[in-house]
């Protein structure tokens, strides 16, 4: 496949996708009133950090940091720019392998799914990231082992410029990273499938740890507003009618932009803090099976949390 063909089918692909990851059927859909702001996001205490800051201009990350617990915290100041993703590349892997192996598992194409889902296992480990918005920071934390690591923007990583940085781990190890308040688990259930289970009470504004434990499945994490009165058998049903094109149908029960983590590959977490309100959320994800192409919420990949 030409680098022409991948920047191509990834830019298709990441184009419904960022609607989708957004929430709501466009950017003039109007954010629901929240019940009560969140205090504002601050710093976890004596944490090891790594700051990670987009604007319209570009990307800006540091080359180098020690290894153990990191927490990455990201800002975007730029609409459509700014979701940034960690990664370890498999040996002799580069970016030109990624974004082709990346392009098939978030393809469209039900089709391409299943082989692109398999080269990305192959060529990376996904360790999460953040779906950020301008005002809205995040922060996630991760271990880290000495090595190189890819830092990318999944806005723009079809793009003729993609924005991205290798970030090298070295140096003396240090172990002081978010602590979560709740745990929430992408899992196979028998007898129902793929599955979202919540551990402890998630908090407005409190650390919550993502685990994903789907066999063979990247996957990830999204909070978005709902309407008054949305139910799980509403979403069951919009989420029937979701097109393949990746686009949103009239009648999104969505009312904000999303915040949340970006794709971990199997056994992997990780610690995110996002500016959340006080407020009703869907969890979803926008991942698609590996096994088939067909979106995991679909399958009944979602649930609905009231932060408190």
């Amino acid at each position: 496949m030409t680098r022409l063909t991948r920047l191509t089918r990834l830019t298709t692909a990441l184009a419904g996708a960022a609607l989708l990851w957004a929430g709501v059927p466009g950017p003039a859909a109007p954010a629901a009133p929240s019940r009560a702001a969140a205090p504002p996001l601050a710093p976890a205490p004596a944490s090891h950090t790594v700051t990670v800051t987009s604007t319209a201009e570009g990307l800006s990350a540091p080359a180098v940091t020690r290894p153990g617990l990191t927490t990455f915290h990201a800002s975007t100041t730029a609409a459509g720019k700014g979701w940034v993703g960690l990664a370890r590349l498999k040996d002799g892997k580069g970016w030109d392998d990624f974004l082709g192996a990346l392009s098939g598992a978030l393809s469209n194409t039900p089709a391409e799914v299943p082989p692109g889902a398999a080269e990305l296992n192959r060529t990376a480990t996904l360790l999460g990231g953040l779906v950020v918005q301008p005002g809205q920071p995040g922060s996630f934390t991760q271990r880290l082992r000495p090595g190189r690591y890819l830092l990318f923007d999944y806005l723009t990583a079809g793009e003729t410029t993609p924005r991205y940085r290798w970030l090298t781990v070295t140096g003396a190890p240090v172990d002081q990273g978010l602590t979560p308040t709740a745990t929430f688990v992408s899992k196979n259930v028998a007898g129902l499938g793929p599955r979202l289970e919540v551990r402890g009470t998630p908090r407005a504004g409190e650390p919550l740890r993502y685990v994903n434990e789907i066999p063979g499945q990247v996957n990830e994490l999204l909070f978005v507003k709902i309407a008054e009165g949305t139910t799980e058998a509403g979403l069951r049903a919009y989420f029937d009618s979701l097109p393949e094109d990746g686009s949103l149908p009239p009648g999104s029960p969505f009312t904000s932009l999303s915040l949340g983590s970006l794709h971990l590959s199997t056994g992997r977490s990780s610690v995110v803090r996002l500016a959340l309100d006080r407020d009703r959320y869907a969890v979803i994800t926008w991942s698609k099976d590996a096994t088939d192409g067909t979106r995991l919420v679909q399958k009944g990949l979602f649930t609905i949390v009231d932060l408190g």
